[in-house]
């Protein structure tokens, strides 16, 4: 009987402690909602969990990139689409100067309303978004554009001082893509053109290529033989005796080149002169006000041969801009489209980690009930056999 009562105590207290276990395991399971809470609990379908976890945060990652490179690109186009709307006004006001009469009084408000233009150009080329400018490409840290203005405070020169190239982000893996653009690749136009001077002197291109940009004022001082020829204001200066065909006249501060053609000057005097294809949105409205202003006191025939030229260079600009939203527009469908698989790709991931790993509820709670009877009986028997005497042997 000894033995049988030893037996019997064995097996009831491995019943409790085997259904005390179960229960524990049972309720973390209720708790957590998963069957696998640690790698202990199944070594084989952790493995596999870990690799799908280590795949959907991967993907997450790709994800952030993209929706942050979509959402950079979304406002670049906004911001290509209000330099569009400022030119457009600039050039409509240029325009209803040329349509009749119009008072000095009236060109100097308008070269007022096409200097606020301008400011607002440069502020939307120098646009940033969390400290990174949308057009400076690779130099995204500092600011795109950098102004130079004159004596009165008006702006005299745009430069740009961004990165020539893009800066490239992974966006998944083995491909690349910039939300960041490059604004002097953008907003710039590069055909060159021979370029055109104006007037009576007998001035004329030479057969060089010129590296000026947008609109020079060449200045020819001295008589016949001795022809002193300048585009930086008297700064410096070139000597001609009329017999050369290609003399390269230097901008002193900037290193810019136009090549003159000296035989046919007979006269001193002051030359605009206008490279077609060189301009960008802020050297033409830089032109545009200046003309309006009249700063260098052209006769009325060259004012207005150089507003009608102003006004074509200014749609060609406008043009220009026009390549920007494809390319804009481009990237925002790939980075869309990418996102969208990327994001089904992820929900599978998710959507295997949950299968191996999340528990059946209903399942759990049948357990826990039969367990818990079962743990409960166990207490039962466990109980009568420590209220046994020896009376009931006798």
């Amino acid at each position: 009987m000894s033995y049988s009562l030893d037996a019997i105590f064995k097996n009831t207290s491995w019943a409790i402690s085997m259904h005390t276990t179960a229960l524990n395991l049972l309720q973390q399971r209720a708790a957590t909602g998963q069957d696998v809470n640690r790698i202990s609990d199944d070594p084989n379908r952790s493995n596999y969990i870990l690799g799908f976890q280590t795949d959907s945060r991967s993907k997450e990652v790709y994800l952030k990139t993209m929706e942050e490179s979509i959402s950079i690109l979304e406002l670049s186009s906004s911001v290509v689409q209000s330099i569009m709307n400022e030119l457009g006004q600039a050039r409509a006001d240029m325009a209803s100067t040329m349509s009749g009469t119009t008072s000095i009084q009236i060109r100097q408000s308008l070269a007022e309303q096409i200097d606020n233009a301008l400011e607002q150009l440069v502020a939307f080329a120098n646009t940033d978004r969390l400290g990174q400018y949308l057009f400076a490409g690779a130099s995204a840290e500092e600011p795109a554009y950098r102004v130079e203005r004159n004596s009165n405070g008006d702006i005299s020169r745009v430069i740009y001082q961004g990165g020539a190239e893009e800066q490239k982000l992974e966006i998944i893996k083995g491909m690349e893509m910039s939300p960041l653009l490059v604004g002097d690749q953008l907003f710039r136009n590069d055909s060159r053109q021979s370029p055109d001077f104006y007037g009576d002197t007998g001035a004329a291109a030479g057969t060089g290529t010129s590296s000026v940009r947008g609109d020079v004022t060449l200045t020819i001082t001295g008589a016949t033989g001795n022809f002193q020829l300048s585009i930086d204001g008297g700064a410096s200066s070139v000597t001609v005796n009329g017999t050369e065909t290609n003399v390269a006249v230097v901008h002193s501060e900037t290193g810019e080149v136009l090549y003159v053609d000296a035989t046919a000057i007979q006269q001193a005097g002051t030359v605009p002169v206008r490279v077609p294809g060189t301009y960008d949105i802020f050297n033409i409205l830089i032109h545009a006000r200046d003309l309006l202003k009249n700063t260098q006191s052209y006769d009325d025939g060259v004012l207005t041969e150089l507003m009608n030229d102003t006004i074509v260079s200014m749609q060609d600009v406008e043009q220009m801009l026009v390549r920007a939203f494809p390319i804009v527009g481009g990237r925002i469908e790939t980075l869309t489209n990418l996102r969208d698989s990327m994001e089904d790709m992820k929900l599978n991931s998710d959507q295997e980690i949950s299968r191996l790993r999340d528990a059946d509820i209903t399942q759990v709670a049948i357990d826990l009930a039969r367990h818990q009877m079962l743990y409960e009986m166990s207490l039962t028997a466990a109980s009568k056999i420590f209220s046994m005497s020896l009376l009931d042997f006798m």
